[in-house]
């Protein structure tokens, strides 16, 4: 049987594919898990496709899922990140490969009457033949590696999407309302001139309406500003330029949802479910193949066999085997087991970190967004309805001549500032629920779909890993 195999591996050796597509595919499946949208690969020539597509979705009025749909259809420095899997799979094309054979001739002119002497051989390398499944074990693992890897950075770039989303949307929203408040204090300071030239307010009051009029103006000018930035940095995370770059979104961020999902067993869904842990773990089952592969061979060091044949200057022919021995006198392969042994501490105590680390942070996160909704919650309560209150009760009695006017344009700032507030924080919630769902691995209403296997599942950051060969 083993020979059989030997034997299907050396007709076989070349005949792997070396399109990538099939594993790009898998990491779209693992991107679509978690985000529920595919990568899409422009390497098999979909380029017009997808450009139709995201210019069809720029036509509309963008959505949070839909900016997503157009960064992974659109951008090009996720492109970049779906050819380290062509690379990879490359490797793995190239590990089942045979070595070229070596030819090798010789011809001795004879000195004397004697004729001339001819020898040729032809030799392979044995331990490349023999280890050839070890090191297709150790390049696939190396290439679910690089897709897990891939699939977190497709889904951290999904992440910023959003976030830059969020952030349009809280600068347009608090643009929208600077504009109404310009306006505003427009009016206002018109009547104040008025009423200064009527001789019915002071020089104080007056100034005091034309200053706070200049501040308006000048933080609606910060707030168109921001918005143009908001929006230039949501075109980058898409990839669209030209005719695509003119998208429009709403200008109004969603309300909070009416209840906030469960954050119970979160790290375990974490830990479950995060792409960058499950290619910390395949670094380590990498470098424990390569390790069992170094001590495997390394009594062995080169061995070549080959067929000889021979022709004597006396006219005798000669057909033969022929091998070569590496003899391991002075290295025995000892550093080399020894570098891989470090590397093995490293990658382990590198996945135990990053497992400790993912804890952290999710159970920081839902800490956040907790206290995130509760100052929502309170500005859409009470500070910005008592504010508003405020304001119209210093209108009255200021009509009633029972409150300067410098009363009532610090109460109508307080106004202003609250509902600002309640936009950033509003903001800033939606910004931490993308945050958690990206550290979590998938949506918090439904959970981390197609969580990984439980073998990178970390008990205080121990895990056993077997060192043989794949």
């Amino acid at each position: 049987m083993r020979r059989l195999s030997i034997a299907l591996t050396i007709v076989f050796a070349g005949c792997a594919s070396t399109s990538p597509k099939l594993a790009i595919d898998g990491a779209s499946h693992l991107v679509k898990q978690r985000a529920g949208e595919e990568l899409t690969w422009l390497g098999d020539g979909g380029d017009d496709d997808a450009q139709k597509q995201a210019s069809a979705i720029l036509k509309r009025d963008l959505t949070v899922e839909s900016a997503v749909r157009v960064a992974l259809l659109a951008n090009r420095k996720l492109q970049t990140l779906y050819e380290e899997i062509g690379i990879a799979h490359a490797d793995l094309v190239q590990a089942g490969l045979l070595k070229n054979p070596t030819v090798s001739a010789t011809y001795d002119f004879p000195l004397d009457a004697s004729h001339p002497g001819f020898d040729t051989s032809v030799v392979t390398d044995l331990v490349h033949l023999f280890t050839i499944g070890s090191r297709k074990g150790i390049a696939r693992a190396a290439l679910e590696g690089t897709k897990y890897r891939v699939a977190g950075e497709v889904l951290r770039h999904v992440y910023e999407v959003k976030v830059g989303y969020f952030a349009l949307q809280g600068a347009q929203q608090t643009f929208a309302m600077r504009q109404i408040v310009r306006d505003s204090a427009q009016a206002a300071v018109e009547l104040s001139r008025r009423q200064y030239e009527a001789g019915t307010i002071s020089d104080l009051d007056l100034a005091n309406q034309e200053a706070l009029f200049a501040q308006i103006s000048t933080e609606f000018r910060r707030a168109r500003a921001d918005v143009t930035l908001a929006r230039e940095h949501l075109t980058r995370l898409m990839g669209v330029w030209g005719a695509d770059a003119t998208w429009k979104v709403s200008t109004k961020l969603d309300d909070l949802p009416a209840r906030e999902a469960s954050t119970e067993h979160i790290e375990s869904k974490a830990i479950a479910a995060r792409y960058d842990l499950a290619a910390a773990h395949k670094d380590v089952q990498v470098v424990s193949y390569a390790l069992a592969l170094a001590k495997n061979t390394r009594w062995t060091g080169m061995v070549d066999a080959g067929v000889d044949f021979h022709r004597e200057a006396e006219g005798v022919r000669l057909l033969g085997p022929s091998v070569t021995v590496q003899l391991p006198l002075f290295d025995q392969g000892q550093a080399t087991v020894a570098r891989i042994e470090a590397q093995l501490r490293r990658v382990k105590n590198r996945e135990g970190a990053l497992a400790v680390d993912i804890r952290s942070e999710v159970r920081e996160l839902a800490a956040r967004l907790a206290v995130a909704r509760g100052i929502v919650e309170d500005y859409q309560r009470t500070l910005v309805p008592t504010r508003e209150r405020v304001v119209a009760l210093s209108q009255q009695q200021y009509d009633a001549m029972l409150l300067g006017v410098f009363q009532l344009l610090v109460a109508k700032q307080n106004e202003i500032n609250a509902y600002r507030e309640f936009i950033e924080a509003l903001r800033e919630y939606w910004s931490l629920r993308a945050e958690l769902e990206w550290k979590v691995g998938g949506s918090l209403e439904r959970g981390p779909a197609g969580a990984h296997p439980p073998s990178h599942h970390l008990n205080n950051g121990e895990q056993k890993h077997e060192h043989h060969a794949p």
